[in-house]
């Protein structure tokens, strides 16, 4: 065998083995570069390069804006791991330079156009720059790594992505990764490469200037102070100039290798700037206005070696006239907007529409018309059109949203910003949109993600306020503060859709944080708002409490001591109080004929209140104060009643004749009134000067006077009554500039409802049986004679309240009876043949323990004679004890009444025994509510001396009334 030739068989073999091996397994590997850029890892550019490209690129903001940004990015970025350059070129690619020249406004922190899907559209909010930095490393964070965020998500597109799939710059844009060609965070198919390709430059700019060090100049930048107009010698100095006359404009600047100057006009009322002289080193440019009107002159300037367009720039307004021409006063009445030549009433626009705003102004030298829009929900102002003569403009809208057009005007030779202007607010909704309503649930405040709940902030810490409300289009916020001390309102911010806001207060005091917000469609003030009171305080300042001790009323140096005062004169009220913190203080007036509360001054740090009564009459003046950190709505309060007269008037005295009660038309010649109806009081009195009436009724039962109104000169009043009882009706009258309390009244008795309820008492045994004994060191004293003592006490105060009182002794022979079961069914049929409301029967315990003590109330669940669903028995070792699972209304009521009598006796003292669900003859057998009660044993000598004494039975009838009368107004 020819060996050479096997061995060549097989190296073809193994050739064409190891071919097919990487045709079949190449797709099943992704494809890797090793010359791209990874998003993980450190910088190639440090921050001072990052700075450096930036000002070659946009130098209208400052360095230490830009510095403060670069920070920024390189903290977010490092917290993640992602390379904060990456970020830094990204964020100058999405935001050309941060000019936000695209969708994306300045205003919305959205530094990679986050959610603009183009066509318009926005984006995402974000509340700060850090939050919107923060969100652009999370999303570069979702595509180049699977690796779990280290910061809180605040990317709302973070799970939309697919994770992990663009580990390097050049693989971002859709069609740029090989694995992935149809995702990508662009759609621009050269997006990632374009980051890189802005990268190497910015590399390359710091390479150069380094290189160059040495050769080249410094890279100054001219700062200028100001400009001068001057006609030959003479300064200008009240901005008007004359037509023809030849004027020198004298720039003021500075710069390291020199500067160079360039001068510019605008004709406002043709919005034309025209050059006056291109940049050269002379500071001096002549300039003739060759006619009449407002002109903007500008004076820009730049470094000598300077390859900027400018390094800075002034500008002021000047007015050219004619000789003997001066400027006038432009008034706006108001602008209309048009579609086509259809005028627009409802303030509703449509997207994408073109629209034409038409002003109406006049001014003796003609008028020029400038147009401005807001869009509410970003809170930025747009210019539509710059000053002219014309005036129309036209505008289309965009997107849907709220937005406020505004129209100033001015003379066409003033020199002033504006003479006036006119603001409307429309409503531009897509397609059939309709505005909704916003409704605001609550707000809260943050201190980082710490929720305060106490409403206690601090002095100079920043604070995150964040709404809750929803619409059907959307949320529109705004956010305001109160400093209570000086009552002034202060804009936090505008309205927008972000639902967040920062606040920090720079002041200790009180203060009310209100959050308004409306549909984002809704052309309204407002929808709904809430409010809420804070305490900021100064470091570790607590809120303290104000004491008023009085106040005063001074007629310029003089005190009031009479307490009458003239119509039409001027008051100062002034308040003496005192707080660790300082002192808030409050002034209302209550004029009493009308009954309403004035604020005459809100809560501030002055103590004194100018008022001047405008009528006369009787008013109550009330000063408010509280400590100035405090959150309470006062900490004290001083009340004085004053009478107002007309000069030269005296109090008379008033009389009261009599009151009718009227239902309707129909007077009420009955002393009994019905549950619930309205009824009218009239009441017939004289005096003087007028008559004030004040209305009172007394529940006879609770013994508590109730005011049904304060009083006024209208001598009718209405009530109605939901309790029945015996009532009092009582008529106060005076003279209307009496400053007593009371002249005359008339009072009456009135039975309200259906007041006869009929109450069983039942003094425990009696008769033949004396129930227990105390001891012999007490006397002997008998159960049935203290009961009895009580039972007597507890029905005078019942009848007296206006209940039917039916005493169980007097029904029943207490002396013949067959055995105690007849005797017991004897004084229960006594409440069951009457039908009556309620029995209690009242008893002292006994104890073989001479310590036993405490009092207690029974009842029964078990109603054998109203309802035996649900009964059940239980074995208690001396007999079956039956219960009922569902008791009758008449058992629970009796259980609620065993309550309320124990809950009323704790506050006598002794131990609480509670209540017993028992079997007792007299509780089970009843048709009606009935309890029976302990009072205290009497085996107790120190307890039964108690029940013997009359003041402590007085208590207990007393607490028994109550329980009672409790059970009754449920």
């Amino acid at each position: 065998m020819n060996i050479r030739k096997i061995d060549n068989i097989v190296k073809d073999f193994t050739l064409i083995f190891f071919i097919s091996m990487i045709i079949t397994f190449v797709p099943l590997f992704k494809v890797h570069a090793s010359n791209n850029t990874p998003i993980i890892g450190q910088p190639q550019l440090t921050q001072e390069q990052a700075l450096n490209y930036f000002k070659s690129r946009n130098s209208e903001k400052s360095d230490q804006a830009i510095k403060n940004f670069i920070s920024i990015v390189w903290q977010e970025a490092n917290l993640e791991g992602i390379k904060p350059d990456v970020v830094f070129i990204q964020i100058m690619k999405e935001t050309n330079f941060l000019r936000f020249t695209g969708d994306v406004k300045e205003c919305q922190n959205n530094f990679a156009g986050i959610g603009a899907t183009g066509g318009g559209v926005s984006g995402a909010y974000f509340k700060d720059t850090r939050t919107g930095v923060r969100a652009v490393v999370q999303h570069l964070k979702a595509y180049c790594s699977t690796e779990e965020l280290r910061t809180s998500c605040v990317d709302p597109r973070f799970t939309y992505v697919k994770r992990g799939i663009s580990p390097y710059v050049e693989w971002l844009g859709i069609g740029e990764n090989p694995n992935h060609p149809d995702e990508g965070w662009a759609a621009d198919n050269n997006y990632g490469k374009s980051i890189a390709s802005m990268m190497q430059v910015a590399k390359n700019l710091s390479s150069s200037h380094e290189n160059n060090i040495d050769n080249a100049q410094p890279n100054y930048k001219a700062k200028i102070q100001t400009y001068d107009i001057m006609e030959g010698s003479k300064y200008i100095t009240d901005q008007k100039l004359r037509v023809n006359k030849l004027y020198t404009i004298k720039g003021y600047a500075s710069s390291e290798n020199g500067v160079l100057y360039e001068f510019w006009v605008k004709d406002v009322s043709s919005g034309v700037w025209t050059k006056i002289r291109d940049y050269k080193e002379d500071r001096y440019a002549n300039w003739t206005p060759n006619k009449s009107g407002q002109y903007i002159i500008k004076v820009i300037v730049k470094d000598k070696n300077s390859n900027l367009e400018s390094d800075g720039k002034i500008e002021k307004a000047f007015t050219v006239t004619d000789d003997g021409i001066k400027p006038g006063k432009a008034k706006i009445q108001t602008y209309d907007i048009m579609e086509g030549s259809k005028y627009i009433t409802d303030k509703k626009l449509g997207v994408n529409k073109l629209y034409t705003i038409k002003g109406y102004a006049s001014s003796e030298n003609g008028v020029l018309y400038e147009f401005w829009v807001k869009d509410v929900s970003s809170g930025v102002w747009t210019k539509i059109r710059d000053y002219k003569e014309d005036r129309y403009a036209n505008w289309t809208p965009n997107k849907s949203g709220q937005y406020i057009i505004k129209v100033n005007v001015k003379d066409k030779n003033s020199n002033l910003e504006l003479d006036g202007k006119v603001e409307k607010t429309f409503t531009v909704i897509a397609g059939n949109t309709r505005p909704g309503k916003a409704k605001i649930q609550t707000y809260d405040i943050m201190e980082g993600n710490k929720y305060i709940t106490d409403k206690k902030l601090e002095v100079n810490k920043s604070y995150t306020i964040k709404g809750y409300a929803s619409s059907e289009n959307g949320v529109l916020y705004e956010f305001w503060a109160k400093d209570v001390s000086t009552g002034v309102w202060a804009k936090i911010r505008e309205y927008k859709e972000d639902r967040y806001a920062n606040w920090t207060p720079n002041k200790s005091g009180q203060y009310i944080i209100k959050v308004n917000v409306k549909d984002k469609n809704s052309n309204l003030e407002l929808d709904g708002k809430v409010e809420k009171t804070f305490t900021v305080i100064a470091g570790n300042t607590k809120p303290g409490k104000a004491k008023i001790q009085t106040y005063d009323i001074m007629e310029g140096n003089k005190y009031i001591t009479d307490k009458k005062l003239e119509v039409n004169k001027l008051y100062t009220i002034k308040g003496y109080a005192s707080s660790e913190n300082g002192v808030l203080y409050e002034f209302w007036a209550k004029n009493e004929s009308e009954g309403n509360w004035i604020k005459i001054k809100d809560y501030s740090s002055d103590r004194c209140a100018n008022w001047t009564p405008n009528k006369s009459g009787q008013y109550i003046i009330k000063v408010n104060v509280k400590d100035k950190n405090s959150n309470l709505e006062l900490d004290g309060k001083v009340e004085k009643t004053f009478m107002v007269i007309p000069k030269g008037e005296k109090p008379g005295k008033a009389k009261i004749q009599t009151y009718d009660i009227m239902e309707g038309n129909k007077y009420v010649t009955s002393k009994k009134l019905d549950l619930n109806k309205k009824y009218t009081i009239k009441a017939y009195a004289s005096s003087s000067n007028g008559v004030l009436y004040e209305f009172w009724i007394k529940d006879v039962r609770k013994g508590n006077w109730v005011k049904i109104r304060d009083y006024k000169e209208d001598r009718l009043a209405t009530f109605s009554v939901s309790n029945q009882s015996s009532y009092i009706i009582k008529v106060n009258v005076k003279d209307k500039y009496s400053l007593n309390s009371v002249d005359s009244y008339v009072e009456k008795n009135f039975t309200i409802g259906d007041l006869m309820r009929t109450i069983v008492l039942d003094a425990g045994h009696g008769g033949r049986d004396s129930g227990a004994l105390s001891s012999q060191a007490t006397g002997r004293l008998h159960e049935a004679d203290i009961v009895q003592k009580i039972t007597i006490k507890l029905g005078n105060l019942l009848k007296k309240a206006g209940y039917n009182v039916i005493y169980t002794r007097d029904k029943v022979d207490n002396y013949n009876y067959p055995s105690v079961t007849q005797n017991l069914e004897d004084r229960i049929n006594v409440a069951n043949s009457i039908k009556a409301d309620l029995f209690m029967s009242i008893h002292a315990d006994s104890a073989d323990s001479s310590s036993a003590n405490g009092y207690g109330s029974h009842y029964s669940s078990y109603r054998p004679n109203l309802d035996n669903s649900g009964v059940y028995g239980v074995d208690e070792g001396d007999g079956v004890v039956y219960y009922d699972r569902t008791p009758c209304d008449a058992a629970l009521k009796s259980k609620v009444l065993s309550q309320l009598i124990v809950n009323e006796m704790s506050s006598l003292g002794g131990s609480n025994r509670g209540i017993s669900d028992h079997n007792l003859y007299v509780t089970k057998n009843a048709l009606m509510p009935s309890v029976l009660v302990e009072t205290g044993f009497v085996s107790n000598d120190a307890e039964v001396r108690k029940l013997n004494s009359d003041s402590y039975q007085n208590q207990i009838a007393q607490k028994l009334y109550n329980a009672v009368t409790k059970l009754f107004n449920i």
